[in-house]
């Protein structure tokens, strides 16, 4: 939970450096034209009215992060099923939490379009003013290719992330990285395994220094872990 917690503050903080220097870049790019500035007090207050724009776009980009970390744990597990293998270990929450944080910053943006209209009200038609003003009068534009850009790194990122997965079979030890590239040991290949002092944590290490870190997974049986540890013959390191 505490590494949830420091991932989204340090999300939310990077969010909150690279807004300005987004806006400088929009307005170098997209100038206002003709249309008249708005005035210094209406200014500070629409300021103030962004405050509250961003902290929404966190609360929604909190709650989309951790349902899309969730959701992508259950469907890793759905499509890496099978009655083939003794064990099947697929990524949990902790695994997917990184590009479910990806993909929850960028589609927040969807929430907190739909709900601009309620959170300004009828200070909506001004807050557009202050846009053009801030941003340039093309920044709609570019926010679009902006969120599609990062809408297709996030598929990207998942695509490769659902594909990592551990078979464990009665004699050796299949694992599938990201890229989806398959490795196969043999028990005997174990060097060792050191218990983490967290249920389910293992650091099982291969005869060419493999490391698979079974915190990351899920589930993580004792029954397995029994049986590596006896067709490997090395015992369980506390």
């Amino acid at each position: 939970m505490i590494d949830i917690l420091k991932s989204l503050l340090l999300s939310f903080i990077a969010v909150a450096v690279l807004l300005p220097v987004l806006r400088y870049a929009l307005r170098r790019l997209s100038p206002a034209g003709q249309k008249a500035s708005i005035s210094a007090d209406e200014s500070r207050y629409m300021q103030k009215k962004e405050w509250q724009l961003t902290i929404a776009y966190f609360v929604f980009a909190s709650v989309l992060s951790v349902f899309f970390a969730g959701a992508l744990a259950m469907l890793a597990s759905i499509l890496h099923l099978s009655s083939e293998h003794m064990f099947v270990l697929t990524p949990n929450f902790k695994a997917f939490f990184a590009p479910g944080l990806l993909l929850g910053l960028t589609t927040a943006l969807l929430p907190l379009r739909l709900s601009q209209s309620t959170l300004l009200s009828q200070d909506l038609d001004l807050y557009r003013q202050y846009l053009i003003q801030q941003e340039g009068i093309r920044s709609t534009r570019i926010y679009r290719i902006l969120f599609a850009f990062m809408l297709g790194i996030s598929v990207v990122v998942l695509w490769f992330a659902m594909r990592w997965h551990v078979n464990v079979d009665e004699n050796q030890v299949q694992l599938t990285n990201m890229l989806n590239q398959e490795r196969t040991y043999p028990h005997s290949a174990i060097e060792s395994i050191h218990y983490l002092s967290e249920e389910g944590g293992y650091l099982i290490t291969f005869e060419d220094q493999t490391i698979l870190n079974t915190s990351y997974l899920k589930p993580v049986p004792l029954d397995m872990i029994a049986l590596l540890s006896d067709r490997s013959g090395k015992r369980v390191i506390r």
